[in-house]
């Protein structure tokens, strides 16, 4: 399902929806938002927050290993639960922890649900609870159109729509963003609790934490990084 509207921005269900319609008709007209807080936009912000040089998303486990032997640190997950043989989960709160430790510039990512898209588009902002404003700031300075891709996964979409309409509502309509409200969503939603029934409580908390971070990471050429330049 996708949903327009007649504005300069828009919302899409699904990164299906995005793959369909053909991915470089999206990348031409406009600006590719995506949003999966619980959690892969969160565990790439929050990666490149805090001195991580890049991530590279990846589809399969294999491209993941060949990544390793580049010196790439390996996060992963499938149904929320840690890879094997990956060295964190699609975790922000053990990757800071792993981070505390020893210094990470590189990071190859794999997720159930957004690394997929993540490898068949060229261009897009990575947008999570933790730099929503960040996000918005740099569409306000692009002005251009942008595409909302909320990812969602199989236990619902409540947090990446309540994020995606914040935006929305924000740049389209003017309308002041109610973080009380994200973090509800974000901690309420059935896919934090089946994070936390599966031991990542910490993690919705961490992620319930509304702009966190001033940091707008940009996917280009299949590298996510902060750019030097506007977007």
């Amino acid at each position: 399902m996708i949903h327009l509207a007649d504005s300069k921005f828009k919302i899409t269900i699904g990164g299906d929806n995005i793959l369909r319609r053909g991915v470089t008709a999206t990348e031409r007209e406009e600006i590719l938002v995506v949003i999966d807080v619980l959690r892969a936009s969160s565990t790439i912000v929050t990666a490149l927050a805090n001195g991580a040089k890049e991530v590279i998303a990846v589809n399969t486990e294999e491209m993941a290993f060949g990544l390793r032997k580049k010196g790439y640190i390996l996060a992963g997950e499938h149904n929320g639960v840690k890879l094997h043989d990956f060295d964190l989960g699609n975790s922000p709160v053990e990757l800071l922890r792993y981070m505390e430790q020893s210094d990470i510039e590189k990071i190859a990512l794999k997720t159930t649900n957004s690394t997929k898209i993540l490898t068949e588009v060229k261009n897009a902002l990575i947008c999570s609870s933790l730099n929503l404003t960040a996000i918005k700031h740099r569409l306000e300075d692009t002005g251009k159109s942008a595409n909302f891709l909320v990812v969602g996964s199989t236990h619902g979409i409540t947090e990446d729509i309540a994020v995606a309409m914040a935006l929305y509502s924000s740049l389209n309509d003017g309308l002041e963003i109610n973080k009380a409200y994200l973090m509800e969503c974000i901690i309420r939603c059935n896919t934090a609790k089946y994070l936390i029934g599966i031991g990542y409580k910490k993690d919705v908390e961490f992620v319930s934490q509304i702009d966190k971070y001033d940091v707008a990471p940009i996917l280009n050429g299949g590298v996510i990084c902060i750019p030097a330049f506007k977007y």
